[in-house]
Order: structure tokens, then sequence, then C-alpha cells
């Protein structure tokens, strides 16, 4: 009787352990699995804030060309947009960074050209509305494209 006694016990002591010690396994795992959901879920949100960040900045410098190329009499300058360009791409390029997608830069250039080229002689406002519709149509290609698209996937 003092042996089945100490069998039950030893089973009982046996099995507290595969159970206490599957349960830390099974908690482990729970915790890791969650650690790294948050850790993705950090990331997607900082992409999202950079990518509002960048869209900003993009509407910023936009409005500040139409200013520029529409009123003569614009308290924009010349330099401001130059400036108002490089914030932008500084926003993208650190959306670059957390992203896995190229910036576009072909249509950046095109924005550039479109809101500075001959700027310190051209007639203000623009006589022909071409400038300013290249410039929309640069613009429009990079607020539409996947660079600054949000997902959570």
């Amino acid at each position: 009787m003092d042996a089945d006694k100490e069998i039950f016990a030893l089973a009982g002591w046996i099995t507290s352990v595969i159970l206490g010690v599957t349960g830390l396994g099974f908690s482990s795992l729970g915790w890791f699995v969650r650690g790294r959901q948050a850790r993705q879920l950090a990331v997607q949100k900082d992409i999202h804030d950079a990518v509002d960040r960048a869209v900003k900045a993009l509407a910023d410098y936009e409005d500040a060309v139409y200013e520029f190329w529409s009123d003569q009499a614009s308290k924009v300058r010349l330099d401001q947009l130059i400036t108002l360009h490089s914030r932008c791409i500084w926003h993208l390029r650190q959306l670059n960074n957390l992203r896995a997608f190229d910036m576009p830069n072909p249509d950046l250039g095109d924005m550039r050209r479109y809101a500075t080229l001959d700027a310190e002689t051209a007639v203000r406002p623009e006589p022909k509305p071409g400038r300013l519709r290249k410039f929309s149509r640069a613009t429009a290609k990079i607020l539409n494209s996947e660079f600054l698209k949000k997902s959570w996937k």
C-alpha cells in the first residue's frame, strides 16, 4: 500500500511538473507572439505617421507653388519654394527608410522643375496654364503612388 501511495505521489509530482513546464512554454510563446505583433503594429504606425507628414509637406509645397505662379503680388519667394521642396524630400526619405517601396524620383524631379524652372525671369502670373497643369500632374502622381498608401498589412 505504501508503494502505491508513493507511485501515485510521484505520478502527481511528475504530472504537476510537466503541466507547469508546458504552461510556462505556452505563456512564453504567447508573450513572444504578442511582442512581435506589438512591434509590427508600432512600425506600421510609424509608417502611417510618416505618410501623413509627407502628404502635409507636399500639400504645403503645392499651395506655395500655386500662390507663387498665380499671383504676381505673392509673398512666397523662390527660396521658400526651394526650402519647401527640400522639406518634402526630407519627409519622403524618412518614409523611404521605413518602407520597402522606392521614392518616386522622376516625379519629384518633374515637380521641382515645373515649380522653379525659370522662376527668376518668368512672367507671373503664368500666361499659359501649362506649367501649373504639369506641376499638378506630377504632384498627383506622387500623392497617388503606392509609396504614400497606408496599409495595416
